[in-house]
C-alpha cells in the first residue's frame, strides 16, 4: 500500500481531509496515492509535518517512521505540531529546563 494512503487511513482521514490539510485537491491526493503524480519537495515537507514521519519513510525508503523515537515520543511530537501557538509555547516553557540551546547537543549541555 502507498505510504501516503497508509498514513492517511491510520488517522481515519478521507482523501478530502488530507487535501484540505495540505491545501491541494482531493484528486491530487488520489494521484499521489496511486503514483500517477510525483510528490514535489514542498508537499513532501507538508506530509512529513502532518504525519510526523521522515521523508524516507514517506517515500518507502525506510521502515522507521522517525529514527530513535519511541511511540510515545512520536505521538508527543505529532500533538505538538498540531497544537496552536499558545499551547506550543506552554510546552516549550515547561521543557525549557531540559532543552539545550539551539545548535548545542544534549551531551554538550550537560
Amino acid at each position: 500500500m502507498n505510504r501516503i494512503k497508509e498514513l492517511r487511513l491510520n488517522r481515519g482521514w478521507k482523501q478530502s481531509d488530507l487535501a484540505k490539510a495540505i491545501n491541494i485537491t482531493r484528486a491530487a491526493v488520489g494521484h499521489y496515492e496511486t503514483g500517477y503524480r510525483s510528490l514535489d519537495v514542498e508537499t513532501i515537507h507538508k506530509l512529513c509535518d502532518i504525519f510526523g514521519c521522515t521523508a524516507d519513510y514517506l517515500l518507502g525508503r525506510s521502515e522507521q517512521t522517525a529514527p530513535d523515537l519511541t511511540d510515545e515520543e512520536a505521538r508527543l511530537i505529532a500533538a505538538f505540531r498540531e497544537a496552536d501557538e499558545d499551547s506550543r509555547a506552554m510546552v516549550l516553557l515547561a521543557l525549557k529546563k531540559w532543552m539545550p540551546p539551539i545548535g548545542e547537543t544534549k551531551d554538550a549541555a550537560s
